[in-house]
């Protein structure tokens, strides 16, 4: 276990690098442009990039530890063979193995995360929670995570001992199982834990719902509200779920404080989503990068001379997985902002209301404090939408072509 592959050590190396240049282009956020100010006024944009800057360099700093803390559990009890209950069953010396590097990376970074998720949100407006409910949260959203990730290695860690040979191919393919089971779960197991929901009430808009998914050829599935505001003022909707658990859920702030028209043009937003597919094209995206990951993964395992399968290479895997994730955040990000522009046509298409379209884009801005002209650096590593300008772009351009 002495051999130090240059593969693992290159990724940290440009990790870490990258989120230096995400710290170093927040501290200097680009000048307003006339675009940006034809739609938005300085004051609320340059509040915008004050509530982003420090977001911007809580992640980056956040990230830099995580990746600091499990390199020298690499450097210090990986390299030393160090493993909990020596001589245990090696699926529970996994198991616990990842709890405690979980476990101590929640406590290296909680005082980031809570300046982050709440001193910072409540300095500019946007939380509704107490203390007690964000630690609430906190351990909440905690525990989901460590099941999910016990879950995932434990499971490889299985694959790896049966398979030996084609692992990482077996691994891609449960991963993508995985994936399926969690997308058809999370809708009625998991984010019942944090909201609740209600159906939309009957109403002119619940009939806009069904006569727009005719128009679309989709079958809509339930469409539900979400109590958001017991949490935060942001206006948000999403489309979750697979098979019988399919649905569209709205923030009750959106439909509280946005008008009807302006919530339609969401709806057809997220019904674009499911025209396009976005959640099956995700999760085969998944699988493919997980294979990419496992069969490099395999190659820095090979330089250390160590068995795949053993418990002791757990610290090497969380790393990996991290700084992994970080460095392909600009090609996963790029094709999450291709989806979001597709929905936004299908929006255009359904609605034909471009000036409302470019209303809502300004005022969903305004009610999230979103950073609407972000530097390109930042725009390319974290953004999973595209900015509100280019939005706002797209669909002018969008009444000029037809």
């Amino acid at each position: 276990m002495r051999r130090e592959p240059l593969l693992l050590w290159a990724a940290v190396v440009a990790g870490l690098a990258l989120l230096c240049l995400v710290a170093f282009c927040a501290l200097f956020p680009p000048e307003i442009d006339a675009q940006t100010l034809a739609h938005f006024e300085r004051d609320q944009v340059e509040r915008a990039q004050d509530y982003a800057q420090v977001r911007y360099l809580l992640f980056a700093g956040g990230q830099a530890l995580v990746i600091l803390l499990l390199s020298a559990a690499v450097l210090v009890l990986f390299r030393q063979g160090w493993l909990p209950f020596p001589g245990a069953n090696p699926y529970l010396q996994v198991a616990t193995f990842v709890l405690l590097l979980l476990v101590a990376i929640e406590l290296v970074t909680l005082p980031l995360d809570y300046y982050r998720g709440f001193v910072l949100e409540h300095r500019f407006g946007l939380s509704t929670q107490t203390t007690g409910q964000w630690l609430g949260d906190q351990v909440l959203g905690f525990l989901v995570r460590t099941v999910l990730t016990l879950v995932v290695f434990t499971g490889l860690f299985l694959i790896i001992r049966a398979v030996p040979a084609y692992w990482p191919v077996v691994a891609s393919a449960a991963f993508g199982l995985f994936l399926v089971v969690q997308s058809v779960i999370s809708p009625v197991i998991i984010d019942p834990l944090f909201h609740k929901f209600h159906p939309l009430p009957e109403g002119p808009f619940r009939e806009r719902v069904v006569s727009m998914a005719d128009q679309a050829g989709i079958e809509v599935g339930e469409v539900l509200v979400a109590d958001a505001s017991r949490r935060t003022t942001r206006a948000n909707a999403y489309v979750t779920g697979l098979g019988n658990t399919k649905r569209i859920v709205f923030y009750d702030n959106l439909l509280n404080r946005f008008s009807q028209r302006e919530a339609e043009l969401v709806l057809a937003h997220e019904i674009g989503h499911w025209r396009h597919r976005h959640i099956i094209k995700g999760i085969v995206m998944g699988v493919g990068g997980a294979l990419v990951f496992f069969l490099l993964y395999r190659l820095i395992l090979g330089g250390y001379g160590v068995p795949a399968g053993h418990p002791a290479t757990v610290p090497v895997l969380l790393l990996f997985v991290t700084v992994f994730s970080l460095l392909a955040m600009p090609a996963q990000n790029a094709v999450f902002r291709s989806f979001e522009r597709q929905a936004d046509r299908v929006s255009l298409e359904l609605t034909g209301d471009a000036a409302g379209a470019v209303q809502l884009y300004q005022n969903l801005a305004r009610t999230n404090l979103a950073d609407v002209q972000p530097h390109p650096f930042i725009r390319t590593v974290l953004f999973t939408h595209p900015p509100a300008v280019e939005r706002i772009s797209a669909a002018e351009q969008w009444v000029v072509k037809r």
